[in-house]
């Protein structure tokens, strides 16, 4: 296994973290959850593709012969390895932190061999708690105590994974987001319509979402929709007029889109932490979502709008309202910078070290210094 070529320094002085983690193809380069790695300055293990003909034979091997494993979604042989590689170095040279930065898709190998890793293991966890309770209720019940603390990144995943882990080995640490690379533009462009950005498809509400694109193409409302998504769930709205469709495009690109749009329009099943939201906000650009999950850690009403599920006439009300007057968004934008620069890495990750620093030694998650506020 590779390790990332970011150079590692130390947590603290005298303490030693090491960070498995994973990326996604839809995160941008300088969004994903596996920044906070370098931003705390840990050594890193990621998961990497290797299509070479030997490796790829191996895999489908180990694919053929691993257990079937429904409570991890996206777990491959090159986690297996990553995992692998962590419990291997753990002999020669052990760490004197284990921090699986997706415990709900890489972690399963330091689990069932816990008692080869001779430090602590901390995973963060990201699915809303209904996608996870089966693997905590039942299938892996019996492993959990192995998990000496877990990083929730929303509040509404506090109680379920305290009722699982312990009241006092769960902790909630937001999701973080480079505020230097996403920021707002100097200028605007002036337009005559108002631009509503959607962004990914993870637990999207992609009829709502449908509904009111028809809706707004009903009334005749001056308003354009861009999806940056290429496996939209849209419908046949998705070929209306007002939709502008973007796939693939760089990262550059998609900051413009952000920092043009009057706001990111997030419709959401359920939530946790979300990158399009946190990277809206630091472009300074307000947010229209669902009240739902954690969705209220990162959204406000200074900074944005939050609807009750289903919500289509509240929404189209509101965006009729921008058409009439554009001073509704622009009112919530310097709020929506401020709101992302509480979450900007460098403080996330000095909040992490203090929780590295007191599992490290053995206290409990549940005090006052550790708490964020």
């Amino acid at each position: 296994m590779q390790m990332n070529p970011w150079k590692r320094r130390p947590v603290t002085d005298d303490l030693r973290a090491m960070c498995v983690v994973k990326r996604w193809e839809n995160h941008t380069a300088s969004g994903g959850y596996d920044l906070l790695a370098q931003a705390v300055g840990a050594e890193v293990v990621r998961r990497r593709t290797d299509k070479r003909i030997p490796r790829r034979v191996v895999g489908r091997f180990w694919r053929q012969f691993s257990h079937p494993k429904p409570y991890l979604l996206d777990y491959r042989y090159e986690d297996w390895l990553a995992e692998a590689y962590v419990l291997s170095r753990s002999w020669w040279h052990p760490p004197d932190i284990v921090h699986v930065l997706y415990g709900d898709e890489e972690l399963d190998l330091l689990l069932r061999q816990r008692r080869f890793l001779s430090c602590p293991l901390i995973a963060t966890f990201h699915l809303p708690p209904t996608r996870v309770q089966e693997r905590f209720e039942e299938i892996q019940r019996h492993l959990v105590s192995g998990i000496d603390a877990a990083i929730v990144v929303a509040r509404s995943q506090l109680q379920p994974f305290r009722n699982w882990i312990g009241a006092d080995r769960v902790i909630y640490l937001p999701h973080g987001i480079n505020t230097d690379r996403f920021c707002p533009a100097e200028l605007r462009p002036h337009r005559e319509c108002v631009r509503l950005l959607m962004v990914g498809h993870h637990m999207r509400d992609w009829k709502t979402l449908g509904e009111i694109i028809g809706e707004c193409q009903a009334r005749g409302l001056a308003v354009q929709f861009d999806i940056v998504d290429s496996a939209h769930g849209l419908s046949g709205s998705a070929y209306l007029p007002n939709v502008h469709l973007h796939g693939g495009i760089l990262e550059e690109d998609l900051i413009r889109l952000y920092r043009e749009a009057d706001a990111l329009l997030l419709p959401v099943r359920d939530a946790t932490a979300t990158n399009a939201a946190l990277e809206a906000l630091a472009c300074g650009t307000p947010v229209i979502s669902t009240m739902v999950g954690g969705m209220p850690d990162y959204v406000d009403d200074t900074c944005g709008w939050l609807f009750e599920n289903g919500d289509v006439a509240g929404i189209v009300e509101l965006i009729c309202g921008m058409s009439k007057e554009p001073g509704i968004a622009a009112s919530r934008r310097h709020a929506a910078r401020s709101k992302a620069l509480g979450f900007d890495w460098k403080r996330v990750a000095a909040k992490l070290r203090l929780i590295y620093s007191a599992v490290a030694q053995h206290r409990s998650l549940g005090v006052a210094e550790l708490e964020w506020k």
